[in-house]
Parts: structure tokens; sequence; C-alpha cells
């Protein structure tokens, strides 16, 4: 795809750091005498246990950013002229998460993409990113959201977590939100209420295209 219009520049700009602390390190685990002895089965189990998607189930480069979002989504939560802008390249990724442990844990993903939607020749643009994370990746990142100015909540049954912040352009936003192992974020102008909104929307998709993912 063609390279975004000159608007991304003002998302990028607006991205600031996150107030969080990095967690201590765990400490390591004491190990058991009896820890090569395998535990027997479950006699009262119905069933394998549920376990969240292999990676390799999930081809997030075979997916088209208007697979992610529905256009009237994006139309009734950021106006009638929002349409879908481009698709972020390789390159593009750096600083578009709200603070340093985010954009680290978006270097640690396995897969990703990235979407610029917005109403062309204006400041209003918001990005959607889905990227598949290490487990440990994710910990380290809803630690330190936990202790940080972001505000813990459910989309559905999503772990999510939200911060909304004025500014010279508006209402800026950034959502987190967690669907194991794929971690959403939609990032940019408009509200709380709008974003979570169109996070949801992403959500509904992606759980549609991978019924096994976990919360």
């Amino acid at each position: 795809m063609g390279r975004p219009t000159p608007l991304w520049a003002g998302v990028v700009a607006l991205s600031v750091a996150l107030v969080g602390c990095t967690p201590a390190p765990e400490p390591e685990p004491t190990p058991s005498a009896s820890a090569s002895t395998a535990p027997s089965p479950d006699a009262t189990s119905d069933g394998p246990p549920t376990t969240d998607p292999p990676a390799d189930e999930i081809d997030l480069d075979a997916l088209a950013c208007t697979d992610l979002l529905d256009l009237a989504v994006a139309q009734a939560q950021f106006g009638a002229d929002a349409q879908f802008i481009a698709e972020l390249g390789p390159a593009e990724f750096t600083g578009i998460m709200a603070g340093p442990v985010a954009e680290n844990a978006l270097t640690e993903a396995t897969q990703k993409i990235g979407c610029i939607w917005g109403i062309p020749q204006s400041d209003g643009a918001f990005t959607v990113v889905v990227a598949a994370l290490p487990q440990a990746s994710r910990d380290t990142l809803t630690t330190a959201l936990g202790s940080s100015v972001f505000t813990g909540t459910l989309i559905g049954t999503a772990p999510a977590y939200t911060w909304e912040r004025d500014d010279a352009l508006g209402m800026f936003t950034t959502v987190y939100a967690f669907a194991s192992p794929l971690w959403v974020t939609v990032n940019g102008a408009g509200t709380t209420s709008s974003q979570t909104e169109i996070t949801g929307d992403v959500l509904s998709h992606l759980r549609t295209l991978y019924p096994s993912l976990g919360d």
C-alpha cells in the first residue's frame, strides 16, 4: 500500500510516555522433590483443557485492515467522512505506542498488523494495531499498566486498559485489550467511549476469525 498521508504525523506526535513502574523480577521457583513425577490426569475432567490457539494457527499477515474493523463502525464513532487510510509498513510501528513498556512489547510480538483510519486531509486519525504476544511479554505489559495512568476495565470478556487525555487537538485516547495471545491497540483522536466501541468491533472480528482465542 502507499505511504500514509501527513495526518499520521499528528498521531505519532500525540503518543506520550506511559507512567508506570517496571515490575520486579519474580523469584526463582524452588525445585520440588517430586518434580519429575507427572501429575495424574483428572478423572472428573469432561474433556481436554482449554488452551490458547497456537501461534501458527494465527496468520495476521493474511489479513487486510478491513478484515478487522467495519467502516460503518469507524464512521459511527469517528464521523461520516472517516475511512481506511493505509496499512503500516514494517518501519512505521516505531513510536506508535503510549510509552516504553508498550513499545518494547510490540518489538517482542511474533506477528503484527497496523492500520490507519481517519478523515483525509485533517488531523483526525487513529490506528488499529493487532499483535501476537508471548505470554511473558503480556505479563510484563499488564503489570506495568496496572500501576500507571491507564484504567483497567473489560470490553466484553477481554481485559482492557484505557487512557483518555485532552491536548491541543482535542481528546486523544489509547485502548489496549487482550484476547490471548492477541493484543489489540486503538490509539488516536477520540474519547474512551468511541475508542472502546472501535476496539470491541476489532475483538469481535478476531474472535470470528479465531474462535479459540482466550482473554
